[in-house]
């Protein structure tokens, strides 16, 4: 048992309590928002005052609140309140068309339509997808359709005028681009963020309507029992934060978060790495985008995509293409050296084998003129196809990788089949091979490009299942046990965050997410059918 002195202000007992660090325990104790005592329950209850609650778990199983390292508050706050066109709604294209026309009929002429969630794996028969389409859906209003990945967006000519994108307009650099046909007419394609947020400043909602939005969604982050995200990078109100400050501040949050802003924000921002808002926000470092999205086409590969139905007649990836970096790597050299000497942490998303490969390359680059051996914690995000040697790499280096895994899960029949082929599917996520390479990961859902669920990732990095109930890369799987780490301790670990959070120990801060079952005793394809029954925050219940 491990305890510091004084009286509780609460015990927790009465179920098992999964400490993750160290061994089971039978009860907790919290005194100011802190853990002060964890082990056996005669012990812990010498900390018991005259004013202590004592709460009965109920047989229930206590775990340090779950962590999602990598996900998007603010678009995912705007993007569900969207017409729902998501393959996890819809199965065929009937359902899709049938939202879309609902949405029509109900909106004034001339009001801007906006749509989220169009899926050409989840939903079968969506054919293709251009302005001449939304035009004959929408004739007399702008139509924004954005897919899942939320790398690719299709417009209207209603919707493309509007935003002030004609024929002649440049593409906006960054990876974004304004697709044309031979011709040089706009197809009603976009693809990549820098050029889509050229389509939303429509959709932008105010800030009190978007102060409801976001307290949803953090309502949603709380219901699978988030205790802790990190934003990875910001899409609304820029690198300011000011109404992520202030509701924090209000003390009316449900969980923690840890920023990053995008990578034009860092240097020119207010915020330095050394100066933290509140132990409830604050922002820790810099998120840049190397490559995009197996499903744009623009995920960087060292071979081809697929010449297939899906790829080139569907998802529009011209045949031959290896996808495209979002900048040429001498240009994000000095970038990557400022922020280093600044102090700040760097997220840089990367998901083809190429990708991988040339971000680790530009970190050596830059780490590599470091002295010391500093903790910097840098970190590469998605690592879809992140190969041995590069994991190798990043392990001596101390860069750490964070993995998308629910792409094995959603996607992994057409990764395999129709877009990578049996053998790079097969090497997806690598997640056992960054474990024997000393790596401590994180799994994230990347919200709202799949819905938050860290015991469903949990589960999908142990099965390797993917929708159809096949296992995908099967040697690639992780332990019940580490997957329940990349979604706690080692998450902390990522975010800088695991003195104080991330498993239940004396002197961490009182964060607990109550589960109806142990997840350390059940089978991988259990652990999303676990219900969470609420979250802890500071040592108080807040779902």
């Amino acid at each position: 048992m491990a305890s510091s002195t004084g009286p509780a202000a609460t015990i927790l007992t009465g179920g098992p309590i999964e400490t993750i660090e160290g061994g089971a325990a039978e009860a907790v104790a919290v005194a100011g928002g802190r853990i002060t005592a964890v082990g056996d329950l005669d012990e812990v209850m010498d900390h018991r005052g005259s004013r202590t609650e004592v709460v009965d778990l109920a047989g229930h199983t206590l775990v340090p609140g779950l962590i999602e390292p990598h996900t998007h508050p603010d678009l995912s706050a705007q993007l569900y309140s969207w017409v729902d066109v998501s393959g996890f709604t819809h199965r065929d294209a009937t359902g899709v068309f049938d939202a879309l026309s609902s949405a029509v009929r109900e909106a004034e002429p001339g009001e801007w339509i906006y749509a989220f969630g169009l899926d050409f794996m989840l939903t079968d028969g969506l054919g293709v997808w251009n302005r001449e389409r939304l035009d004959a859906i929408a004739p007399d209003n702008p139509l924004v359709v954005l897919i899942q990945s939320m790398h690719t967006a299709f417009a209207n000519s209603a919707a493309l005028g509007g935003s002030g994108v004609e024929e002649s307009t440049p593409d906006p650099g960054g990876g974004g681009v304004y697709v044309r046909d031979a011709r040089g007419r706009l197809t009603g394609r976009v693809e990549e963020m820098p050029a889509i947020v050229t389509l939303m400043a429509r959709a932008l909602p105010d800030e009190a309507e978007f102060g409801l939005l976001l307290a949803e969604q953090y309502r949603r982050y709380g219901e699978v029992g988030i205790t802790t995200v990190g934003m990875a990078g910001t899409f609304l109100g820029g690198g300011d934060f000011v109404q992520y400050r202030d509701m924090a501040a209000s003390g009316s949050v449900p969980l923690r978060m840890v920023a990053y802003m995008r990578h034009e924000e860092a240097l020119r921002s207010g915020w330095r790495p050394d100066q933290p808002e509140s132990d409830l926000f604050g922002v820790a470092g810099v998120k840049l985008w190397y490559d995009g999205s197996p499903y744009t086409g623009t995920m960087l590969l060292d071979e081809p995509y697929l010449d297939s139905e899906l790829c080139c007649c569907t998802l529009g990836i011209e045949t031959g293409s290896s996808g495209r970096a979002n900048y040429d790597p001498s240009d994000l050299e000095e970038l990557l050296g400022e922020l280093d000497l600044a102090g700040w942490q760097v997220l840089t998303h990367a998901q083809g084998d190429r990708a991988c490969r040339e971000t680790i390359d530009l970190y050596e680059r830059v780490l590599g003129r470091r002295a010391g051996g500093e903790r910097h914690r840098w970190r590469v995000e998605h690592c879809a196809l992140i190969t041995d040697d590069d994991l190798r790499r990043a392990a001596k280096l101390g860069v750490s990788p964070s993995f998308h895994v629910d792409h094995v899960r959603w996607y992994g029949p057409e990764l395999r089949e129709s877009i990578l082929g049996p053998d790079r599917a097969g090497r997806l996520m690598p997640l056992r091979s960054a474990l024997d390479h000393g790596h401590r990961v994180s799994l994230h859902a990347d919200s709202p490009m799949y819905p938050p669920g860290p015991l469903r990732l949990a589960g999908t990095a142990a099965s390797r299942r993917t929708r159809h109930g096949d296992q995908l890369g099967a040697t690639q799987a992780i332990s019940v046990r580490d997957a329940m780490r990349a979604v706690t301790i080692d998450a902390a670990w990522q975010l800088g965050m695991d003195d104080q959070l991330g498993s239940i120990r004396v002197g961490k801060l009182a964060d607990f997410t109550v589960l109806e079952r142990n997840p350390l005793e059940v089978g991988p394809t259990e652990l999303e059918s676990i219900e969470v029954v609420g979250t802890w925050l500071n040592g108080a219940p807040v779902v």
